[in-house]
């Protein structure tokens, strides 16, 4: 049994499948790797990865991680639970002829690049390098996204490349996941799991430390 007074288990491996889950799903549709008909089972998968996602930031939010916590609850329910019912109610206004403007999407889009982008130095700062690679990577589709939803981009053309760089970024966090699990189970550096790239200088009279 586990002693009560122990700190919480670090949640990060579950953040990052259920990120990984998600991108692999973009990749799949945006490459046309699957047709449109795909779009409601994909929106079913990205909820369940909101209920994953949400445990995951209110505990990284119970230790104190500022980016972590916020990042993975925000993901939670824009990224994940949000994405996913407007793909089901996508699928099902498609069936029944529904009309609706789907522009509105690319400016919640919009706003996810320009919260993403600005905040890129405190990602840096505070994510391991793989993870930090897999939202770099992410970062850089986003305004292809963006642009698809907003009607300015030929999904066509941007689509395939967008959704590439979601695989790309899959593949960041499948390796993150590994490493973050395994390297903590065994207590040692079984996979090659680089800290921030940008470190806490501290200065004193003995000139700057590390």
């Amino acid at each position: 049994m586990q002693n009560e007074n122990q700190a919480w288990a670090n949640p990060m491996p579950a953040g990052l499948t259920a990120l990984t889950i998600a991108v692999f799903i973009f990749y799949g549709m945006f490459t046309g790797k699957v047709t449109g008909s795909a779009i409601a089972i994909g929106g079913i998968w990205l909820i369940c990865g909101f209920f994953v996602q949400i445990v995951v930031g209110i505990i990284e939010l119970k230790e104190g991680s500022v980016v972590g916590g916020n990042t993975f609850t925000w993901f939670s329910g824009y990224f994940m639970l949000a994405t996913g019912l407007v793909w089901i109610f996508e699928y099902f206004a498609a069936i029944n002829g529904w009309k609706f403007d789907s522009h509105i999407t690319g400016y919640t889009w919009l706003a996810i690049t320009i919260i993403l982008w600005l905040e890129w130095p405190a990602l840096a700062k505070s994510m391991p390098l793989t993870v930090f690679l897999l939202i770099c990577v992410m970062n850089l589709s986003l305004p292809l996204i963006t642009g698809i939803n907003l009607g300015l981009l030929d999904p066509t053309v941007y689509g395939p490349i967008a959704g590439n760089m979601a695989g790309i970024s899959g593949l960041f966090g499948a390796y993150s996941t590994a490493a973050v699990m395994n390297n903590l189970t065994f207590g040692r550096q079984l996979f090659p799991f680089p800290g921030p790239i940008i470190r806490t200088v501290s200065i004193d009279k003995k000139g700057p430390a590390l």
